[in-house]
């Protein structure tokens, strides 16, 4: 997937990446305008079903590899799963967005007509 790059009119203090159900944020890190945003679907098996897990490897390993195409340092991995409904994020965080996105996903996996027919199109 192509991650999408947000670029804003001020700098935004970040934090250190973290899990979007972690709390406590110290937004210490450099300032800055670009961020970029990269959701990648998963479908789990039964006996791995780790959603946490999953996309905070997947978030490791594009960004500590020195090859990496993401256009900016400071980013955010969202990880929705399709088989068990449930998702996670992680990245930097600017003050309030771990709110707002944890609100947002919980509406979108909640309610999006578009996943419900993803969901019901790759279990046929």
């Amino acid at each position: 997937m192509v991650p999408v790059l947000i670029l804003f009119f001020f700098k935004w203090p970040l934090s250190k990446p973290s899990l979007v159900t972690q709390s406590k944020d110290l937004h210490d890190q450099n300032p800055t305008n670009k961020y970029w945003v990269d959701v990648q679907l998963r479908w789990s098996d039964y006996d791995s079903h780790d959603i946490e897990r999953d996309t905070r490897a997947k978030f490791l390993d594009y960004t500590l590899d020195i090859m990496s195409i993401y256009p900016a340092p400071t980013k955010v991995m969202i990880g929705p799963d399709l088989a068990y409904n449930l998702h996670s994020a992680i990245g930097s965080w600017f003050p309030s967005s771990k709110t707002l996105l944890a609100q947002a996903m919980n509406k979108v996996m909640k309610a999006n007509l578009s996943l419900y027919v993803l969901q019901e199109r790759v279990l046929i």
